[in-house]
């Protein structure tokens, strides 16, 4: 029996010692190793924030307790409703849709990317309150524009040259991207700047590894469908339980059913953590 990965033929480490881009996905995947990979996602995005909370509490670095992120887990509207299901897919093609060699998908990306990179940078700089956090987000995207001009010049003056470095340097873009995005959540651990946010950023920075892995292997709708489904079952999961009273029977069925939820994700989990461990 392979040591490969349900539904590739590369094992995942060795991929990531050795990155290499590709003009399209190596490999089909099919929905229940998808699955797996989500799960295995959940994993890794908990051991990152079990390890967030023990260097919190070792350097005494202080989490800002009302972050976006907890906003957003806790206060369900259709403006969050609109951030679950749209910022997943604009962060696929603002961090991974150029993880290729094709000519489209690269000019495309590269333009969500330099629109993403603005954002990056004025949420980390500014941190807006939690209130505008939303309306802040989708107003940025008006950097699309000139980004996306500058995308286009860059595929009509420069796209051999540019597709070129992305063939030769394949692990510096995948790479940058992985950091990028987890730099990118840097703003959900403080309210102000301040360095050490970066760090803590540590289980999105992992999470961005698994995504743009699946991207390069299995293809962008792939990175998009794990992402949407990571994020919507964290938030929507604890809308379900905030919604429900305290000691009332949708209350409990709302715990068995998370509870169920959660050994099926470590159980499937660990198993393909397993595989991974064993892969040559």
């Amino acid at each position: 029996m392979s040591d490969a990965l349900p539904g590739t033929s590369e094992p995942l480490l060795h991929f990531l010692a050795h990155p290499e881009l590709r003009e399209r996905p190596s490999r089909r995947l099919t929905v229940w190793p998808w699955f797996g990979w989500l799960c295995l996602m959940f994993l890794l995005g908990f051991a990152g924030g079990q390890l967030d909370g023990l260097l919190a509490h070792w350097f005494g670095w202080r989490v800002a307790p009302d972050t976006f992120q907890t906003y957003l887990v806790t206060h369900p509207s259709l403006a969050a409703v609109a951030i679950v299901l749209v910022a997943p897919i604009l962060e696929e093609l603002g961090y991974r849709a150029f993880l290729c060699t094709a000519p489209r998908p690269v000019f495309v990306g590269l333009a969500f990317f330099i629109c993403y990179t603005y954002l990056a940078l004025r949420l980390n700089i500014e941190h807006p309150s939690v209130v505008r956090t939303i309306p802040h987000y989708f107003y940025a995207f008006w950097a699309l524009l000139p980004a996306g001009i500058i995308s286009a010049l860059l595929y009509r003056f420069a796209r051999e040259p540019v597709l070129a470095f992305f063939r030769r340097h394949g692990a510096v873009v995948f790479w940058t991207s992985c950091l990028l995005f987890g730099a990118e959540h840097a703003a959900v651990y403080s309210n102000a700047p301040a360095w050490w946010s970066v760090v803590l950023a540590l289980p999105q920075f992992v999470v961005g590894i698994g995504l743009a892995y699946i991207r390069v292997t299995f293809g962008l709708r792939w990175s998009i469908a794990t992402h949407l489904a990571f994020d919507g079952i964290i938030v929507f999961a604890s809308w379900l339980y905030l919604l429900t009273r305290r000691g009332s029977l949708p209350r409990e069925a709302v715990q068995l059913l998370l509870a169920a939820l959660a050994v099926v994700i470590v159980v499937y989990g660990l198993k393909v953590s397993w595989r991974v461990l064993r892969s040559r």
